[in-house]
């Protein structure tokens, strides 16, 4: 089993120290574990796509593996901005695991029919049979500062690597850091609480999505387990899965009850990504035709001046 570990911070700093401690206890349950700096990945955004970036080479390595921890500081109460351009870039249909299961579903048919297939499902590449393996998915959210609503969007962040490959979270934690380059090695209880991820993690590779056990806090949320709600209406969903409940008032005390129908919702579920694949497929049945696009935003193209950056 391979274990890969993404470190989202700065060289030796708290995230990576914790990310080292979570691989090293991995290791010890027979793993064979590696890690990528996410600062030593060129990116790209779509104005310089062009000029390619590491995206596609991240995205094989984590197709290689049965299982990933992410390791994340917070900037501005979430991820750093490199780790959300990191998942544009390298995710989407082609890792999306019911868009390539439709897709491999169709090998049997020539290759005009195939590409359209492709197109149809908004697939660039062959359909990668890599993405439909069971993997374990651990996140650490590291903060500088000890109030936790400083914090609150960084595991959500954090989240949205997991759902398109369907990988089952094993584990997640969330620690204030005492500041200093690497500042969190000097906090025992962080360091241990981080082993026991990677542990937990390990341990559970290559088990089937439904098999996989989450061993950590167990939060609002019993999808995500996660504490970000957001109110729509009358009702309350998960803002980091999209479990739906309602919100339920008892003895002054607020809680949220997620019925079983309601967590069929999560992000996390194959029933929800089947739902969304649907979704975008009847979306782009009713796209409307290039010409009366172009006929209708023609009137825009020069309507406000563009400011430009200038180039070398």
């Amino acid at each position: 089993m391979r274990l890969l570990g993404l470190a989202c911070g700065q060289e030796d700093g708290s995230a990576e120290v914790l990310l080292k401690a979570a691989l090293t206890a991995a290791a010890r349950e027979g793993t064979t574990v590696e890690m990528v700096r996410l600062t030593d990945l060129s990116l790209v955004t779509a104005a310089t796509a062009d000029t390619g970036d590491d995206a596609a080479w991240f995205c094989d390595r984590l197709l290689d593996a049965d299982g990933v921890i992410v390791s994340s500081p917070t900037y501005t109460r979430s991820a750093p901005g490199a780790l959300k351009l990191l998942i544009d870039r390298a995710f989407g249909p082609r890792t999306d695991v019911v868009f390539v299961r439709e897709a491999l579903a169709h090998r049997e048919h020539g290759p005009a029919e195939q590409d359209e297939i492709r197109g149809l499902l908004g697939l660039d590449t062959a359909p990668d049979p890599r993405v439909l393996k069971p993997r374990v998915a651990g996140f650490i959210a590291v903060g500088g500062c000890p109030s936790p609503h400083w914090r609150t969007l960084t595991l959500p962040t954090l989240h949205a690597l997991a759902f398109p490959l369907h990988m089952a979270v094993a584990d997640q934690m969330e620690v204030p850091t005492p500041g200093g380059l690497g500042g969190i090695a000097t906090t025992p209880a962080a360091v241990l609480r981080a082993e026991r991820l990677g542990g937990a993690v390990a341990r559970q590779l290559g088990l089937p999505h439904d098999e996989v056990r989450f061993l950590g806090e167990p939060g609002t949320c019993p999808m995500c387990h996660l504490d970000l709600i957001v109110l729509r209406g009358g009702r309350a969903e998960c803002g980091t899965c999209g479990a739906a409940g309602r919100f339920v008032v008892e003895a002054g005390d607020v809680r949220v009850d997620f019925s079983p129908a309601g967590t069929a919702s999560s992000v996390h579920t194959l029933t929800e990504l089947e739902e969304h694949y649907r979704e975008l497929l009847s979306t782009a049945a009713l796209e409307p035709d290039p010409q009366e696009i172009d006929k209708h935003t023609a009137a825009f193209r020069d309507s406000v001046p563009v400011l430009r950056p200038p180039r070398p």
